[in-house]
């Protein structure tokens, strides 16, 4: 079912975009449309990539990141801004919705919920803390997967000789 929705949303978009709005305003309009959304698009991107990136470089840099409703608010514009830059008329009305406030507490609502859900599964697995990482092995020193047992042992260096020298080795049965 999701499949035929993601299939039918493209020609939607055609449809309404060129036959009943561009019928309805000209070809003109709609292209000036076209360009207006995606300089729109573009400044809002510009506008919420500059509260994203901080909080990208401290996730990078192994913090977690500060999910505040500014964040949250920030991706929303970021969203609505590439919905403005691609060409469409739904598209265009799905990033209106996402600039309202109250679409914007909706998903800051579900974010929420999504990001407390996955923390607690994250940390009953033993998180990052303490300067570990996913995996157990503690960035400085040994591994808490290596045990205290040392094998030691010697390598001795064997020329080849000639396979036609050596006579092969019969195994015999052991009888008790």
């Amino acid at each position: 079912m999701k499949a035929l929705l993601l299939l039918a949303f493209p020609f939607a978009e055609i449809y309404l975009t060129f036959f009943v709005v561009g019928k309805a305003v000209g070809g003109w309009m709609l292209l000036l449309w076209f360009v207006m959304a995606f300089m729109v698009g573009r400044q809002l991107m510009r506008g919420a990539t500059k509260v994203i990136m901080p909080q990208m470089q401290q996730v990078q840099q192994g913090q977690s990141p500060d999910m505040d409703g500014q964040l949250l608010a920030a991706f929303c514009q970021a969203l609505a801004g590439f919905l403005f830059i691609v060409p469409g008329v739904l598209t265009d009305g799905f990033a209106v919705l996402l600039l309202l406030p109250p679409i914007q507490k909706l998903f800051q609502r579900q974010m929420h919920m999504a990001f407390a859900a996955r923390s607690s599964s994250f940390m009953m697995m033993g998180g990052f803390g303490q300067g570990q990482s996913p995996f157990g092995q503690s960035p400085f020193g040994r591994s808490p997967f290596d045990s205290s047992n040392v094998i030691d042992g010697e390598a001795k260096d064997i020329t080849p000789h000639d396979v036609s020298d050596i006579e092969p080795k019969r195994l015999e049965k052991k009888s008790d």
